[in-house]
């Protein structure tokens, strides 16, 4: 049976560690956190042999979840990857591309399955998402939501576009050729919020809002594509597609009426918990049993992308042409 560990227990890893509880797959063999205090807390949930130094755990595991802070990730996983250790990190992986690639060239160079953990890829809606879109004209999405003082020190972008980019990246087999971007600070030192166009070489455009400023949350993407419009909620995991649009003014005694008739349909999506869906994958890879759901090059992809927003936003470039 795989063994595995977890490296990092704030709110992430917390609800890796749930997930792992529950798994009848795999043996959890321990739990590190560089706080005793939080390791004392967790313990009264968890019989888990505990660590405060993740080199201590290594020897007992096969594969490590890692979800300590991003600043951490790329020392922590190059080591893990170094002892032979099969490694799961949250996403980003690191704010550096060339870290990145680093750390896959060492993972192929070993053997070793390493992942970034896009939970959006394993929401149900996303997954027939795929199925469906179909050279889309126009991609909208929207991840919005109020402010918390704890991720006031993170990029919207790493921590919010990235979900949106990595899953537009995956329905957009084309370069990114030009990127338009725009925020501002409102109660943190980095921007509180963004609006991005990203045009692809062909006829694709994707427009990407995020937000920790709005006072409700929303989690959204809609798709414009020839003879259908298609919308994803990744909260309740619901798509409808929207077809045979037809739009007519009808006069009456008075007044001007404007009718909009479709034809609607409900997509079934088979609901899970991505989070569970994301770490049954990486086990899965590991035994051998399925194939990676992106290519290494799509990892860096997205993060490359991400990172040029960030820059952008960062230094107030509204606009760049690019080929990436």
């Amino acid at each position: 049976m795989l063994k595995v560990g977890l490296i990092g227990i704030g709110k992430m890893g917390k609800y890796h560690l749930n997930i792992y509880d529950e798994l009848q797959n795999v043996q959890m063999n321990g739990m590190c956190d560089a706080s005793q205090a939080v390791l004392d807390e967790v313990k009264t949930r968890f019989r888990y042999e505990t660590f405060t130094d993740f080199r201590d755990l290594l020897p007992k595991v096969d594969a490590v979840t890692v979800a300590a802070p991003t600043k951490y990730h790329f020392d922590i996983v190059k080591e893990c990857l170094e002892a032979g250790k099969h490694v799961l990190v949250e996403k980003p992986i690191t704010t550096n591309l060339e870290e990145a690639q680093k750390l896959f060239e060492i993972a192929a160079k070993k053997n070793l399955v390493l992942h970034i953990g896009h939970v959006e890829r394993f929401n149900g809606a996303v997954q027939e998402l795929r199925k469906i879109a179909d050279n889309p004209y126009l991609i909208e999405s929207r991840r919005v939501g109020p402010f918390n003082p704890n991720f006031a020190k993170d990029s919207i972008v790493l921590d919010l576009m990235i979900h949106d980019i990595d899953i537009i990246v995956n329905m957009v087999h084309a370069d990114v050729i030009e990127i338009q971007a725009s925020g501002s600070k409102v109660y943190s030192e980095l921007p509180d919020y963004a609006a991005v166009n990203i045009r692809f070489d062909g006829s694709t455009t994707a427009q990407i809002v995020v937000s920790r400023v709005t006072q409700k949350k929303d989690r959204i993407m809609s798709i414009s594509q020839k003879d259908a419009f298609i919308t994803l909620d990744y909260t309740s995991q619901d798509i409808n597609i929207y077809r045979n649009a037809q739009s007519q003014h009808v006069f009456g005694n008075k007044e001007l009426h404007y009718r909009n008739e479709y034809i609607l349909e409900r997509l079934f999506v088979y609901k899970d918990n991505p989070l569970k869906q994301e770490i049954k994958h990486f086990i899965d890879c590991i035994n051998g049993t399925v194939n990676r759901v992106v290519t290494v090059e799509h990892e860096l992809k997205s993060l490359k992308i991400a990172l040029k927003i960030d820059d952008m936003l960062i230094k107030g470039i509204g606009a760049e042409e690019v080929r990436i």
